[in-house]
């Protein structure tokens, strides 16, 4: 920081001093394009050129990415008010330009009002904090218009928490910057003592208001985080009760008080989606939590893009026994953009893109990022221990590693553990370990005459040999892939197709390979292969979005290449022979798509009614499936 002292004796050049003093809306309304067009000057220059008897001036650098991209500058006033401007201007391009108002108050500084700017600096923004002197902290957050008067929108800080009861369940703590408890799907799951008082906290200003507000960097434009986080955690979690703090930022070894708390009041799950670079922040908190070894810590990996065993981002890097470090992948198992990992220090990988959540203001909106995998696993701790109400940390990580694939899934060799795919019914799978190769078990050759429903060969223009594939141990068996079979034959009938042959094989594996997953069908691949196309009967999925029939074809398999010309029917799927046919289309035509037309094969949904294909549809079938080597053309 440059820290520079100068003494100026001349008058306002801009505003005389009662102005300055009786309305601060005039003073930036004035002030604001004024120290716009100068933020090309120095600080000197500018400080002469703005304001008279001005005691002192301060200077920083505003960094980037690693690259200096703008400065922040604090004029103070005779008043003991001060100013602070903000230039952004990364590659030299002022992409923005604010000047906040600060007044001296019972000898301290506190915000006032700030207006927002553009490079033309005209304002497009403007805020004002409105107190309540008696509590001594601000209550509310106004929003003016670009010429600063009220526009009658205002944002609360800290209202009292809503009255209401204990609604009963297993009490999990969010560490976060506290929730919008005024929103009554958060209200009603609030953890509450026997007076109806919650039994959350807030930690940063020593209240029982834990409201969702991040007033960094500007306390003037609040950050609204744990709101979303904590709908998630609710939303998979229908047998907790929410305790939310806000956490401690100003005093950091408020964490010892923090999680003491929580122990006295019955969590032993919390959730923490929140970090940073100094260790020495998270010292109180480390020690703590390994004083409390009952409580299950599920921790943020964070979000910068970077090896945490390299560059360490607390508490995340803390190694604590206690403690599950998660972070956020794709569906299909990849490290999602901007997602920190380390194979020593992140436990999992938790699908957490574009989840719906619900933001400050009530509305659903998508949430990315490792700060959601938190609340999804924390979830699921939750539900292990409604039905496992003895369990303790050990227990709750243990059953929960449990429920990991092994490291073959997707980017699993980047964490210690590997990919969480289902968070949200984990806790219904079994054991996920591979500890043996898949093998097949059995093989069994249907013909044509098998099958008893294809057309005659004069008729029939293309033949068509799947392969059919279950596993041992599962409810799929072999008469139902006969079943099935038959009465997908028979609706492919209608385009001239015949299934002149299959292969139905039997797998002997370990459980994770009965559950359809990107990652496993692709490690299925490398150990088994078998004619294209194939059908995969498998007991449920395990795919983010949990579709009970899936179809991959040429279009859709850029990023899982082995499994390409495949589908998979769970056994939850609805008419099995229907949907075989459907999704056979599907890779047939390389397409998609579904269609509105009355008792069609291709509907987005499948009925003992929709079988129809039309003579488009047939050619696209028969023309697509030969080009890819999928059906044979018979010769006449």
């Amino acid at each position: 920081m440059a820290y520079r002292l100068i003494v100026v004796t001349s008058l306002l050049l801009l505003l005389a001093p009662m102005q300055l003093a009786a309305d601060t809306a005039e003073l930036l309304r004035e002030v604001l394009p004024a120290l716009c067009e100068a933020r090309a000057d120095s600080l000197d220059a500018m400080a002469d050129r703005i304001l008279v008897e001005l005691s002192a001036t301060e200077e920083d650098q505003v960094s980037g990415r690693g690259m200096e991209i703008g400065w922040q500058r604090r004029f103070a006033m005779d008043t003991g008010d001060q100013l602070r401007a903000e230039h952004i201007a990364p590659g030299g391009r002022t992409q923005r330009f604010s000047v906040e108002y600060w007044e001296q108050v019972h000898g301290e500084l506190r915000p006032a009002m700030v207006a927002l700017a553009d490079g033309s600096c005209a304002v497009r923004a403007a805020r004002r904090l409105n107190y309540d002197e008696n509590l001594g902290f601000a209550v509310s957050l106004e929003h003016l218009t670009p010429t600063l008067e009220p526009t009658g929108e205002q944002e609360p800080l800290k209202p009292p928490v809503p009255p209401g009861t204990d609604p009963g369940g297993v009490r999990v703590a969010m560490v976060d910057s506290g929730v919008n408890y005024l929103l009554p799907d958060i209200a009603e799951r609030l953890a509450r003592d026997e007076h109806g008082n919650a039994l959350g906290f807030d930690f940063w200003t020593m209240d029982a208001r834990p409201f969702d507000a991040h007033p960094v960097p500007s306390p003037l434009f609040v950050q609204r985080h744990g709101t979303r986080t904590a709908s998630l955690l609710l939303q998979e979690a229908p047998e907790a009760v929410l305790v939310p703090y806000r956490y401690p930022r100003t005093d950091m070894t408020r964490m010892t008080q923090l999680v003491a708390h929580a122990a006295e009041i019955g969590v032993q799950v919390m959730s923490l989606s929140l970090g940073g670079d100094e260790l020495a922040d998270w010292e109180a908190f480390a020690e703590a939590a390994a004083a409390h070894p009952d409580i299950l810590f599920v921790i943020s990996a964070g979000n910068n893009g970077r090896d945490i065993d390299q560059q360490p981002v607390y508490p995340a890097a803390l190694k604590l026994d206690n403690a599950l470090v998660v972070t956020s992948a794709l569906p299909n198992g990849s490290l999602a953009r901007g997602s920190n990992w380390g194979v020593e220090t992140v436990d999992l990988l938790v699908p957490a893109e574009r989840l719906r959540v619900t933001d400050f203001t009530g509305d659903a909106v998508a949430g990315s990022g490792s700060s959601y995998a938190a609340p999804r696993v924390a979830a699921l701790a939750a539900r292990l221990l409604k039905a496992q109400p003895d369990w303790h940390a050990p227990d709750l990580k243990a059953s929960i590693l449990d429920r990991v694939l092994p490291a073959f899934a997707g980017d699993a060799d980047r964490v210690r553990y590997g990919l969480l795919p289902r968070p949200d019914i984990a806790e219904a799978l079994p054991a996920m370990g591979a500890s043996e190769a898949p093998q097949e078990r059995d093989r069994r050759r249907l013909e044509g005459a098998d099958l008893h429903v294809t057309p005659e060969s004069d008729d029939a223009g293309y033949l068509l040999e799947p392969a059919m594939v279950y596993f041992s141990g599962t409810p799929w068996t072999e008469d139902a892939m006969k079943e099935n079979l038959q009465e997908a034959a028979h609706i492919l009938g209608q385009c001239g197709i015949r299934v002149s042959a299959a292969n139905i094989h039997e797998i002997e594996a370990p459980p994770v390979f009965h559950y359809f997953h990107d990652a496993v069908g692709t490690e299925l691949a490398e150990h088994l292969t078998f004619d294209k196309p194939t059908a995969f009967f498998v007991t449920d999925t395990l795919q983010m979005e949990p579709y009970e029939a899936e179809a991959i074809g040429r279009g859709n398999s850029g990023h899982r290449p082995a499994l390409q010309d495949t589908v998979w029917l769970t056994h939850t799927v609805r008419d099995p022979g229907i949907a075989l046919a459907h999704e056979l289309v599907h890779v047939l035509m390389d397409s998609g798509e579904h269609v509105h037309l009355p008792n069609n094969l291709m509907r987005d949904e499948t009925a003992p009614e929709n079988t129809r294909l039309t003579d488009e549809q047939c050619d696209a079938i028969t023309r697509t499936g030969e080009q890819h080597g999928l059906l044979q053309a018979v010769p006449h």
